[in-house]
């Protein structure tokens, strides 16, 4: 029975949520066909699609379920779209094999991480995922050799000083390189991160449990699923849940995968300090795409009642009334209230208002603490500036380094 949210989806939003996953039950396609009959603005539905990067999940189940109730033009548009995803996708997984015996040749440890092998592997099919660029896993000590395999396999190295602010190669410690007179782009990967927000992906357990995966009829070294889930949510969390394609990769990986390891998955996540970051991901891919999850795994999440109210409000670009979700530029609010203990919570709430983060005295609606920071922050200003007048720098420093580091 369909459960009715406290925040609705709007029409076009509904049905696109409906149609983007690779297995379409037949009571859910008699929804789809009933929606496709009725008033439906497929301007709107083909904007969402391409927005949240769902584009080949739609083309692939309106073309099963309702393709006689389909506008030919929109269809057209969306059958045209979709294969030039499978060109550009077969090309990226072609070139990522490359790499990786490049890599391999030279001795550098290397793991494909979304892109192709997410496509090949939880999807079954490169083309129904969409992605336009190589992220790979190298270890931290290893990037001095990786960036020499990739200059010298025809790479350059992007000044990301001229990138548009708030892109992923500006805030975060990644290495990106383009391929000359290519469309190529590789990411050499260590951590997750961006401002306010830091993930170790270079780490002992995932280079342990690494399996092989077959892409484009080639076998290359891939994150165990169990890790692949943590990296999945902790990646979702990161853009506070911006884009549907990233719900959808946790929900494909939950119906390709039935038998994760679930007390490792819980356990890496509590000494990672991501435990209600993959919450966050297993919420939104129960309750936006029906993920299939064990019963001690949806009781587990479902306590948390900050989970469940803010999966409610994500993705934002999908509700009825926008304004009611949670949003991007408003993620260290969302960092806050998903930290793993209330030490974690307040000493990050701590550094936000050291640094007078404007989001401190100007909280989302959304936001269980907004009168609580506010108070805590100003607090802090006076207590910074009483510090100035008292303490030397020496001192100063070492606190703000056990703030930042201690705990």
């Amino acid at each position: 029975m369909m459960q009715t949210r406290q925040f609705s989806l709007r029409p076009e939003s509904e049905f696109l949520v409906w149609c983007a996953r690779t297995v379409v039950a037949s009571e859910l396609e008699e929804r789809i066909r009933r929606r496709a009959q009725g008033p439906l603005d497929w301007a709107v539905v083909l904007d969402l699609a391409r927005y949240h990067g769902v584009g080949s999940l739609l083309h692939r189940s309106l073309s099963a379920c309702c393709s006689d109730l389909v506008p030919v033009e929109f269809l057209t548009q969306l059958r045209r779209r979709t294969q030039a995803v499978a060109l550009l996708n077969r090309l990226l997984a072609q070139e990522v094999i490359v790499l990786c015996e490049a890599m391999a040749a030279r001795g550098v440890p290397v793991i494909p991480i979304k892109g192709a092998t997410l496509a090949a592997s939880i999807y079954g099919d490169l083309a129904l995922r969409d992605f336009n660029d190589m992220d790979l896993l190298v270890p931290e000590r290893a990037i001095a050799d990786a960036q020499a395999v990739l200059l010298a396999s025809g790479y350059e190295r992007k000044d990301c000083s001229s990138a548009p602010e708030g892109t992923d190669q500006e805030d975060g410690p990644y290495h990106v390189f383009i391929k000359r007179r290519m469309l190529f782009r590789v990411d050499l990967q260590w951590t997750i991160a961006q401002q306010n927000f830091m993930f170790q992906l270079d780490r002992p357990e995932f280079w342990k449990h690494r399996v092989p995966l077959v892409v484009a009829n080639t076998t290359v070294q891939g994150l165990a699923p169990e890790d692949l889930l943590i990296v999945l949510c902790v990646h979702g969390s990161k853009h506070v849940w911006e884009e549907l394609k990233w719900v959808c990769d946790v929900a494909e990986l939950l119906r390709s995968h039935r038998h994760l390891d679930w007390e490792r998955i819980y356990s890496n996540a509590s000494a990672w300090r991501c435990r209600r970051l993959v919450s966050m991901g297993l919420s939104l891919a129960h309750r936006l795409l029906d993920a299939p999850l064990p019963g001690a795994v949806l009781a587990r999440f479902s306590a948390d009642s900050e989970v469940q109210l803010l999966s409610l409000r994500m993705p934002p670009t999908l509700l009825a009334d926008r304004h009611a979700g949670a949003h991007q530029s408003e993620a260290v609010m969302f960092y806050f209230s998903l930290k793993d203990s209330w030490w974690e919570r307040w000493k990050f709430g701590l550094m936000l208002c050291r640094d007078q983060n404007p989001l401190v005295m100007a909280p989302p609606s959304w936001f269980r603490w907004r009168a609580a920071l506010p108070r805590l922050s100003r607090f802090v200003l006076l207590l910074h500036r009483t510090m100035r007048t008292l303490l030397p720098p020496t001192i100063r420093g070492a606190i703000n380094r056990w703030v930042e580091h201690g705990g």
